[in-house]
């Protein structure tokens, strides 16, 4: 999910960029999950909005390239909007030592419900050991399969070449 959705938005958003490009950096959607290695870390260590800027800028630094660092920005933190949707981020982390959740919803009355939580850093273990597979939800997939639609009329012309081939 970390990987398709964000790159589906990207070519549906910007149909002429270049496909390798966003192929490639694609992949760094993956690498805020890292921290899942380092023993209950995960959703604080590289799950704050300082990793996306830092690691952006240092991809800059050695690139000069600022499309290939704002690509990537957008990448890393589509990872961080992805997993605040299912759960707590520690959003502000090291400067704030708490968990930020975030719950938008519909009622019955057709009203949104917006509400904000905090949890203690210790919740992270917890979240982890009652929801160890989180990646393919029923909203995830919904997303999935609407993404995949837009994306199918938004190439449409091309899909049909490449099967007249």
């Amino acid at each position: 999910m970390h990987f398709l959705i964000p790159l589906l938005i990207l070519l549906v958003a910007f149909p002429k960029i270049n496909k390798k490009l966003a192929v490639g950096l694609a992949l760094l959607t993956l690498l805020p999950d890292i921290d899942f290695i380092i023993d209950f870390t995960h959703r604080f260590l590289f799950h704050n909005i300082f990793f996306p800027i830092i690691l952006s800028s240092i991809i800059y630094f050695f690139s000069r390239n600022l499309q290939v660092a704002l690509i990537s920005f957008y990448y890393l933190m589509s990872h961080l909007i992805l997993d605040l949707a299912v759960g707590a981020l520690a959003l502000f982390w090291p400067l704030y030592q708490r968990l930020i959740e975030i719950n938008i919803s519909l009622n019955s009355w057709w009203q949104f419900e917006f509400n904000i939580k905090t949890y203690p850093l210790t919740r992270v273990k917890e979240h982890m050991i009652a929801y160890p597979s989180y990646f393919l939800t029923k909203e995830g997939v919904f997303v999935l399969l609407l993404l995949v639609i837009i994306l199918i009329v938004a190439y449409r012309k091309e899909i049909i070449k490449l099967f007249k081939k």
